[in-house]
């Protein structure tokens, strides 16, 4: 059993302190070159704070620059003149420094190879190998002579993003992967780098964008990994689907994922939570699900798209791309989104380690591949599951919601299962049935937007975990919150004043009397701290609370339509709750008397944009490069709900709905325990909240009764 348990446990200790290679990357956008050593290095310092492993740099001009995007700030330094390289240089130094890994794109633009000679800028024709050639040797070739020590190292690859362009010569794509993709991947080796990219945007619109003459999987076969990606769509923003599993998002990832697996590749890259929706409008609760998703089709390294590199002249939130789910250092959630970002790393610890079991989740393996989307055979089931192995050991990332049964292609004879959840870094026996034919049932209960991994391993013990039914009691927080309001740092407007709530609501509930001072809470962006007490009296001590079992208690702060929320209970950091089921862990930080409570709630820049498009530019809260719009949106003549114009990606409009935001509740605690004697004795109450007299004396051993809708047990 010795080398069994050295299996799992070190499946254990790669999910609980992965390493530095599982991280995800992030992109990093120079908006038109503008740039300079000061943020370069604020930007990769707090890239590395958050937990990105490596980025991807792309300074693209001209591309989707005009009236309906964001307007970006003309260029003031060239791309590929030896200023910009400079910058390039300290770039790739500075991440030597800190441990990230540099990739670049390969062109000036964010759809074709090209480049800038004299300040002209040209196009490269990929059907040319010759001309492919001399494009890398004048863009790539001058970093690998400033910086021979990095390369390989801390300068690690080179990038083409999907070709959306035209073919110059009218010529085929197997032309393309020969002269193009073939090219670009033997000059890397033969200078010490690697390549990826995402070979080919084309597919996604058939064959009129090209002669499509080739399989992809051709192109991507090129790649020392390959990429996809995926969008987030309105429908993850509001409605009945959003932040549920298998709902909101457009995947193109099929390709990357067959290839991957085809070519013998380990990593499968995606980029991800790109959007045109409105900007600074999402956070992390809204991506889970999304890339949940892409974990369940084969990904296992997400690269964030975007964080855009906004130098302190434009302002806060400053500047961004036209495209992409923001993350930059101006980004109001920016510092807690490390716990997201954690959660990003352990899955894909997880997902890059082992090897991948065929269980029929493919679609038309066997035919041409021409398409790009999900491959699953059925979206609407609740439960969508991916196969590891190593060794001795099954391990199934799920991806779903609700309470259901899951059948899992491995046999549970000899060995335990656990579930192991990624937010909270915790195991737990599963309730898992063994099946014929090598099968396992396993009852899972997830949140929404839930995910966890089921892990198979060899039971050590000689006998399997038992799962013990747990039992919950909850107790209201009912005293009145004190709240105070703080822009993002680089704001210089005051805050709106301290308020006291008696019970929580939403902000953009205020401003209905016309008043500045509730006007300004309604449009707020920022954090709100909000602080209150909770009295446990002495004579309640949780760690001799018997006959019931006192295992974890949880604080529940109700769910969230927008932003997360850093809990504080007596001074001691619990987390950040950034994601259904809405809890931190509190246990350590409870005491006898009054409890101090803190939650420093945050929501997304958006109202406050919306509320800024009702100010002249002068008396703005914000700052940045997106439209402010002071006219309604409407729908072109004869058009259906997309587009709206003014588009939503070029920036907010005094017509846009606010997200409902603040701390909404309820608030409470949540203590779980394993019963110990009569199970009734720590079930809830009818009404779901705790009765502290009934806790007292329960404690004391000296009163059971529990009253319920039906009357006294």
């Amino acid at each position: 059993m010795t080398v069994f348990a050295s299996t799992v446990l070190s499946l254990w200790s790669a999910f609980a302190t992965p390493p530095e290679s599982a991280r995800p990357w992030c992109y990093w956008w120079w908006v038109n070159g503008h740039t300079d050593r000061q943020t370069i290095t604020a930007d990769l310092e707090s890239m590395k704070r958050l937990g990105f492993g490596g980025i991807l740099m792309i300074d693209s001009r001209g591309y989707w620059e005009n009236d309906e995007h964001v307007v970006n700030p003309k260029a003031e330094l060239g791309w590929g003149t030896e200023g910009w390289y400079d910058l390039v240089e300290f770039s790739i130094r500075e991440c030597a420094r800190l441990g990230l890994e540099f990739s670049m794109n390969a062109s000036a633009s964010g759809g074709t190879l090209n480049g800038f000679i004299d300040g002209k800028e040209y196009e490269v024709d990929v059907m040319n190998r010759d001309e492919v050639v001399a494009h890398l040797d004048r863009a790539v070739g001058p970093l690998l002579k400033r910086v021979p020590d990095l390369v390989g190292k801390t300068f690690t690859h080179i990038y083409s993003v999907s070709y959306e362009g035209s073919v110059k010569t009218g010529g085929s794509w197997s032309a393309i992967k020969d002269n193009f993709y073939a090219t670009m991947k033997d000059w890397s080796h033969s200078h010490g780098l690697k390549v990826f990219s995402e070979s080919g945007g084309p597919w996604a619109f058939g064959a009129k964008a090209a002669k499509l003459d080739c399989d992809q999987l051709d192109l991507l076969a090129h790649n020392d990994f390959p990429q996809g990606e995926f969008w987030v769509l309105d429908g993850c923003l509001e409605g009945p689907d959003a932040r549920r599993a298998n709902r909101g998002g457009r995947f193109f990832q099929r390709a990357a994922v067959l290839s991957a697996r085809r070519e013998g590749r380990r990593i499968v890259s995606l980029e991800a939570f790109t959007h045109m929706l409105r900007h600074w409008s999402v956070e992390p609760s809204t991506l889970k699900p999304l890339a949940d998703i892409a974990f369940a089709d084969g990904a296992n390294r997400l690269v964030w798209h975007t964080y855009s590199c906004s130098p302190e002249k434009f302002g806060v939130p400053g500047a961004e791309y036209f495209a992409g789910t923001h993350i930059n250092r101006n980004v109001t959630w920016h510092d807690d989104a490390v716990a997201f970002i954690n959660y990003l790393w352990r899955c894909q610890a997880l997902l890059q380690r082992g090897e991948y079991v065929d269980d029929g989740e493919f679609v038309n393996v066997a035919t041409n591949y021409h398409g790009w989307g999900r491959y699953r055979k059925d979206d609407n089931a609740q439960f969508t599951a991916i196969h590891r192995r190593e060794g001795d050991a099954d391990w199934f990332f799920v991806a779903g919601e609700g309470k259901g049964d899951i059948v899992l292609n491995t046999a549970s004879e000899g060995r335990s299962v656990e579930i192991w959840d990624a937010v909270t870094l915790t195991r737990k026996a599963a309730d898992a049935t063994a099946l014929p034919g090598g099968k396992t049932r396993v009852t899972l209960y997830l949140p929404v937007g839930g995910s966890c991994f089921v892990v198979f391993a060899p039971d050590c013990a000689g006998e399997k975990s038992r799962v013990e039914r747990v039992e919950r009691v909850e107790i209201g927080v009912t005293n009145a919150w004190q709240v105070s309001f703080a822009y993002h740092r680089g704001i210089s407007a005051a805050p709106p004043a301290p308020v006291t709530m008696e019970t929580l609501r939403d902000w953009t509930s205020y401003g209905e009397d016309g008043k500045a001072a509730s006007t300004e809470l309604r449009y707020f962006a920022g954090t709100a701290t909000y602080r209150t007490t909770l009295p446990i009296p002495s004579s309640l001590n949780f760690s001799t609370f018997q006959p019931f079992n006192f295992s974890t208690v949880q604080l529940a702060i109700g769910k969230l339509d927008s932003g997360l929320a850093h809990v504080f209970v007596n001074g001691v950091d619990c987390g950040v709750v950034w994601c259904a089921p809405w809890e931190a862990d509190v246990t350590s930080a409870l005491r006898e008397g009054e409890n101090e409570i803190e939650i420093r709630y945050t929501n997304n820049w958006y109202n406050r944009l919306v509320g800024d498009c009702f100010l002249p530019a002068e008396n703005r809260v914000t700052r940045s490069t997106v439209h402010y719009w002071s006219v309604p949106r409407r729908k072109p003549e004869g058009q259906s709900r997309w587009p709206l114009l003014p588009t939503i990606h070029s920036g907010p409009s005094v017509s846009d709905k606010l997200q409902p935001s603040g701390l909404l509740g309820p608030v409470r605690l949540v203590v779980r325990g394993k019963c110990a004697a009569t199970p009734w004795l720590a079930s809830e109450t009818g009404s779901g909240q705790f009765n502290w007299k009934w806790a007292l004396d329960f404690a004391d051993r000296t009163f059971y009764k529990q009253e319920t809708k039906g009357g006294t047990k």
